[in-house]
């Protein structure tokens, strides 16, 4: 997929600043992924038969794990690299990448997501994550009672906050290994920040510094008009077949992810035109930290169709508002707007 950046896509857009920049500090060279209505679909001229939807979660791979950021990659090797917290804490301290691997290591299959991830959009990833809960170092310094958020800086000068609820999350991580390897400098080495429920937004890489405060201080983003809280929305997306595609066959398989952060998602539907909404297949783990994937069996009939998914989670949302946005109506907050694609299919 071609990549363009931000400045560039905005002109294209016809957009403004505001409107569009993706805020989302989650990896490389400050040149923003595509949006969705960029991907490449499957050929128009002839039909194709889709591959059968996957058995198993799948990982995304680190190459192909989206990657947007603040700025230019930081040259940070891990001799001079430290990890300071501080602020409202009773013992202070800093860390050397090697204290971090010292300490209890987990591993955990966790999904993140794009606060600027338009509907349908590509941005949005699953890995398997090793690093050490940061609990397992506030044990230690003891934050103290007045603390109520916490900021973070990074080695590129990117600058959040979020409130303590958040960070103190007993699955708040700090990574230092990203399916099975050592993270990449595009994708925050030596160490980043993942906490449960938050877009990237929150999650910065290259991290630097937690200092704990009792005052609210706005991040870069935030102050670009971006949500503070960046909780991830209830969503959905189709990923085969693609927007456009010309498809064989009288069965269709249809398939996606659904994904709601601290919420599971406990049901999927997929509807063909304004048809009745039909229940899919749901493969997932336990944790809702990881994205529900779907399939579909669709007995197809020969023409064009539009085919919509929607999720549900455990707090009850539906998916119901269908998007009239060229972005996907992903500012300020992330979005839980409908996706849908439009297919061609050749039954004989």
């Amino acid at each position: 997929m071609s990549r363009i950046s931000r400045r560039n896509f905005m002109k294209v857009a016809g957009f403004s600043a505001l409107a569009v920049t993706a805020a989302c500090n989650t990896a490389d060279e400050g040149v923003a992924a595509a949006p969705a209505t960029a991907r490449v679909p499957l050929p128009t001229q002839q039909a194709v038969t889709l591959a059968n939807a996957p058995s198993e979660i799948r990982l995304t791979p680190v190459t192909e794990f989206y990657r947007q950021s603040y700025g230019e990659i930081p040259d940070v090797t891990a001799g001079g690299w430290r990890l300071t917290i501080d602020g409202l804490v009773q013992n202070p301290q800093s860390f050397t990448l090697d204290d971090l691997k010292a300490l209890p290591a987990v591993e955990e299959l966790r999904t993140l997501e794009c606060i600027g991830n338009p509907v349908g959009g590509p941005l949005i990833g699953t890995a398997q994550w090793k690093g050490v809960y940061l609990q397992t170092l506030l044990d230690a310094i003891k934050v103290r009672p007045e603390a109520v958020r916490a900021k973070f800086q990074a080695a590129d000068d990117y600058f959040t906050s979020v409130y303590n609820e958040w960070i103190l999350h007993p699955q708040t991580m700090l990574i230092y290994e990203m399916n099975g390897g050592p993270l990449t400098r595009e994708h925050g080495f030596p160490l980043r920040l993942l906490m449960p429920g938050l877009y990237g937004q929150k999650n910065p890489k290259w991290l630097t510094h937690i200092e704990f405060s009792d005052k609210v201080e706005s991040g870069y983003w935030e102050k670009q008009g971006w949500s503070d809280i960046a909780s991830v929305q209830t969503n959905s997306l189709i990923q085969q077949p693609a927007n456009l595609a010309n498809v064989a066959g009288t069965t269709v398989p249809v398939f996606g992810v659904a994904f709601a952060g601290l919420r599971k998602i406990l049901a999927v539907d997929v509807q063909v035109d304004d048809g009745e909404w039909q229940p899919a297949r749901l493969l997932q783990t336990d944790s809702s930290l990881v994205w529900t994937q779907w399939s579909f069996d669709w007995p197809a009939v020969e023409g064009k169709h539009t085919l919509t998914v929607r999720a549900a989670d455990e707090a009850g949302f539906v998916q119901t508002e269908r998007s009239q946005a060229l972005l996907g109506d992903a500012y300020p907050a992330g979005t839980s707007k409908l996706h849908s694609v439009v297919v061609k299919v050749k039954t004989g």
